[in-house]
């Protein structure tokens, strides 16, 4: 069976839908419709929008649910995440993050303490943070000696981006990597005078076979990084799952039922999804029980080069300071036969693609597609082409192919000032110029967090529509360069242009007959709060097909009020 086919086979296969009409009223309902809407009250059905203030005919019978004046806004979708990553980072990973970590001495005491706990020989898994080297008193990252102290008996890697990763003696010892181990295609080893690997390695996470964790850990994390999406107002996620047994987990999620939110499935080709696995429909196949309303197969996810954060991005010219200009990870022909393979399977290709010549390369194999759209309506993506390296001309090349570029919102805080200092003041000095993309060359750049672990509120999407609107960095400076958005627009890139670049927008990004009854609730309007509150704004509800899945107290809603009755 092909991807096709279990696709149709299970768009109408939706189960567990609430039943009964619900009324929400008494609320300041930004709808997100074309025409702008805002609303007084919604009816829903089935876990479907019924009507907009509906008549007192259309609402007879219903439950009501009064939201006292407060506003509802679309459930928030995050277009680009890694809720696996976070729960690796949270729950199953030591805490290594400034401002709890200051030095390396300080890692490795942290890390000690959790190695007095374990067996020899069990894998211990550190998280830092982007640019971690720029925040703490040494001014680099450990290396293997320094990961030595916590132990020679347990292996040890400590993650900074999903791009650098930083392993002691005992874990290259278990991974089989000594000086005659070969750097990958997109990535590399940090090596000493003699060649002998120093522990950094720069995308080679895979090309290393580092390990997973088993279910029994990861479903429990997984579970609780999803408690956290929710209570944020986060109701659909993008989820580029980057682990081999990150697939059969969620799998495993949904068919427990603890899988709440609605997750679109992008498996990596090919270290996560083999590229035969993907063109015969066997991926597909893994998802023929799942409910698509909650988990399905979006499309697949490739790398043709590494991060910007390890300096493996390809470039056309050095980074700043630097005779590194990156990697490709395959090569251009390569590439282009596995996206025509892939896109003649009817999948969705999104593809990590940071340096200038990286995202050229990209556009060149989909410039060689017969039609560059993917069997769910939604054009192919280039993840992280915005953020940085972002010229007229290849935004006209994007705009003429249909391709959609990705920048990360969230990044202008939590990345930008590295990006600088890796690009110098001349590429540096044109970073995330969401204002251009969005208003004047007319983008409908998806709201996403690609978040890992490494900053609490990265997966934050008011997190990330404050970034926009503020465009502060982590390093206290402001970026002064106009491209600052509103926060209707920014709120419209979490709704309406994330579910449209998943091929989604039938049936989420708006609160409009037909479309499930997906929706936030806060105390405040967004659109009209100060900034600064808009950073730490967090919904009291969350609800997912028109049901409660998250409230902080008080708002909880146990039993139905009166049901309605025409006047």
């Amino acid at each position: 069976m092909s991807n096709r086919d279990v696709a149709n086979q299970n768009a109408t296969k939706a189960r567990g839908m609430p039943t009964g009409k619900l009324l929400v009223t008494n609320a300041t309902i930004l709808t997100m419709d074309d025409a702008g809407t805002t609303a007084r009250s919604l009816l829903i059905d089935r876990g479907r929008v019924v009507a907009i203030d509906p008549s007192p005919e259309q609402a007879e019978g219903a439950a009501i649910v009064d939201m006292g004046g407060k506003t509802v806004v679309p459930g928030l979708i995050d277009a680009h995440t890694h809720m696996e990553m976070i729960a690796y980072g949270w729950n199953i990973a030591v805490n290594v993050k400034p401002p709890l970590v200051r030095s390396i001495d300080d890692m490795v005491e942290r890390l000690s303490e959790k190695a007095a706990t374990l067996p020899a020989g069990q894998w211990i898994l550190g998280q830092g943070m982007h640019y971690q080297n720029q925040h703490i008193a040494e001014g680099r990252y450990p290396n293997r000696w320094d990961l030595d102290r916590v132990s020679t008996e347990h292996p040890v890697v400590v993650r900074f981006s999903f791009h650098i990763n930083v392993f002691n003696s005992k874990a290259l010892e278990v991974l089989g990597v000594d000086k005659n181990t070969p750097d990958s295609d997109g990535g590399y080893l940090e090596r000493d005078a003699d060649g002998v690997p120093n522990g950094v390695s720069n995308d080679m996470w895979h090309a290393l076979n580092a390990p997973d964790w088993p279910y029994e850990e990861v479903g429990p994390a997984l579970a609780n990084a999803q408690a956290s999406f929710l209570e944020n107002g986060v109701t659909a996620i993008t989820e580029f799952t980057l682990f081999r047994g990150g697939v059969d987990a969620y799998l495993e999620m949904e068919r427990r039922k603890d899988l709440k939110i609605r997750v679109a499935l992008y498996p990596k080709v090919p270290s996560v999804c083999p590229l035969d696995d993907a063109l015969s429909g066997k991926m597909s196949a893994r998802f023929a029980d799942a409910d698509p309303s909650r988990l399905k197969l979006g499309g697949m996810k490739m790398f043709i080069d590494g991060g910007l954060t390890s300096r493996a991005a390809a470039m056309y010219e050095p980074y700043w300071d630097s005779d590194l200009k990156g990697h490709l990870s395959f090569k251009p022909e390569e590439f282009s036969e596995i996206v025509g393979k892939l896109h003649g399977a009817g999948y969705q290709i999104c593809v990590h693609a940071i340096g200038d010549l990286a995202q050229d390369v990209v556009l060149d194999a989909f410039a060689a597609l017969p039609e560059r759209k993917a069997f769910n309506g939604a054009a192919h993506r280039i993840e992280h082409a915005g953020n940085c390296l972002w010229t007229d001309e290849r935004a006209k090349r994007f705009a003429d192919l249909g391709v959609l570029p990705v920048p990360q919102p969230p990044f202008i805080y939590t990345t930008a000032a590295g990006y600088r200092k890796n690009l110098g003041p001349v590429r540096g000095a044109d970073i995330f110029p969401m204002r251009r993309m969005v208003l004047e060359q007319k983008f409908a750049v998806p709201g996403n967090s690609d978040a890992i672990g490494i900053h609490p509120k990265q997966h934050v999407p008011m997190f990330g529509i404050w970034a926009m609107v503020a465009r502060e960095m982590n390093n206290g400076e402001t970026l002064t360069d106009g491209e600052n958005l509103d926060v209707m627009t920014s709120l419209r890139m979490y709704t309406r242009f994330a579910a449209r670049s998943i091929g989604r927008e039938h049936e989420i990004g708006s609160l409009e007959p037909g479309k499930f009854a997906d929706f936030v609730v806060f105390d405040d309007n967004p659109l009209t709060v100060s900034s600064e509150k808009l950073r730490d704004m967090m919904p009291n509800q969350t609800w997912i097909g028109g049901e409660q899945v998250f409230a902080r107290d008080g708002d909880k809603v146990s039993t139905p009020k009166q049901a309605h009755a025409p006047a």
